[in-house]
């Protein structure tokens, strides 16, 4: 594939995603480019050569040591994959991490729109590295258990995944169709254990509804391969109802694929127009343009909050810079970072690797920055515990509306 083909941290997800991990558990902000394997290894120095082959030496000593004096039987295959996930923590790139064969296959199935999981969102807080839920999905096996938005995983099946790489923490929340999985939470300072049946989760990405006013509203949950579709049938249905203006929810949508970003900024932008931008570590930049004809030119509100990112963030600056879109709420995560992933071997395995930043259309980067709203509106207390479809109130959506009432 070429080097714009993504494949969505989270993204942060996942469980922002599913699942990857289970369910919809969706990579909290991550934008993923799949590379086919190398035939070969590019040759290094003769430095690096000597220090791996010290290293295939220390390794070994050390495979014997254990399998001659460690006191219980050892999956060999279990410690090669260890010292895999070392390797790749040493990086000390949040982003950057090891997947064996089953969870890179689950990574790849996350953004096809179904999956086995519980059937939640979760986002890491730009201030903290827990894993917190975002959202529900009706009817899921979460739901049945009890699980609120707010709610802090911190193990699962008894394994902490506190400060663990958030795709990671994710694969062990996926298995196989019916089996149980314990989730444990943290809420209101009590901790709490969850069991849930995992099951398969076909998800619709975009929810859509005519307000008054002939306003229409569209909420996004991710930017995954089936997001383009639906927005255009949802458009095209409230087109139908006589829509004037258009309300597109983005609040804790953690990103996705790349490719889908641009696809749908095509759907909003005249023809031949620069999308968006990337910049692999060697300084070569690699650009999208619009190529639909159609455009959308109707007053438009974007609505963020602090879980809105990588390809949420990616629209909505493009958007601003072409000045088609007033963004409303809190500010975005910041996460301008893409990663691109590589398999291995034969089995394939893979690693995760930050491969470069993207940038908007003016060429503004927002990693690590995030986006300002041109109308900053906190969400009332109490509100953050209810996923955002549910809520009977919503002052950032009620603010949303009210400016664009004015248009």
């Amino acid at each position: 594939m070429n080097e714009e083909s993504k494949f969505l941290k989270g993204f942060l997800v996942g469980l922002i995603v599913a699942a990857a991990s289970a369910a919809i558990l969706i990579f909290f902000a991550r934008d993923y480019i799949f590379s086919q394997p190398e035939s070969e290894t590019s040759s290094g120095s003769n430095q690096e050569e000597e220090a791996l082959k010290a290293f295939n030496r220390k390794l070994g000593n050390a495979m014997a040591y254990i399998k001659k004096y460690y006191y219980e039987d050892v999956d060999v295959k279990v410690l090669y994959e260890g010292a895999l996930d070392g390797m790749m923590a040493a990086l000390g790139d949040p982003y950057s991490c090891y997947y064996n064969a089953a969870e890179t296959e689950a990574l790849k199935q996350a953004t096809d729109g179904s999956y086995v999981g519980i059937g939640c969102y979760v986002a890491v807080p730009i201030d903290s590295n827990d894993i917190v839920v975002v959202s529900v999905m009706e009817d899921s096996p979460a739901e049945k258990a009890g699980l609120l938005p707010d709610d802090i995983m911190i193990a699962v099946d008894g394994r902490s995944i506190v400060d663990m790489d958030l795709d990671y923490a994710l694969s062990f929340v996926r298995g196989v169709e019916g089996t149980q999985v314990v989730i444990t939470i943290k809420r209101d300072n009590k901790t709490l254990d969850l069991t849930m049946t995992r099951a398969k989760i076909e998800q619709r990405v975009v929810t859509y509804k005519m307000l008054d006013d002939g306003i229409g509203y569209i909420y996004l949950a991710a930017f995954y391969k089936n997001a383009t579709d639906e927005i255009k049938e949802a458009l095209a249905d409230m087109e139908k109802q006589g829509m004037q203006k258009l309300i597109i929810d983005l609040r804790d949508d953690p990103g996705g694929l790349y490719d889908t970003a641009i696809e749908v900024l095509d759907i909003m932008l005249d023809k031949g127009l620069l999308a968006a931008y990337t910049e692999d570590n060697k300084g070569k930049q690699s650009k999208s343009y619009t190529k639909d004809t159609d455009k959308f030119e109707k007053p438009l509100a974007i609505l963020i909050n602090g879980n809105s990112a990588s390809a949420s963030e990616l629209f909505t600056q493009a958007m601003r810079d072409y000045e088609k879109a007033t963004v409303i709420g809190t500010r975005s995560y910041g996460k301008g970072v893409y990663q691109s992933m590589y398999y291995l071997v034969e089995d394939f395995s893979s690693i995760k690797l930050t491969g470069g930043k993207y940038y908007s259309p003016k060429g503004i980067c927002i990693h690590e920055v995030g986006i300002e709203p041109d109308i900053v509106v906190e969400l009332d207390e109490g509100l953050e515990k209810e996923s955002i479809l549910k809520r009977t109130r919503d002052n950032q959506l009620d603010a949303a509306i009210e400016y664009l009432k004015t248009k």
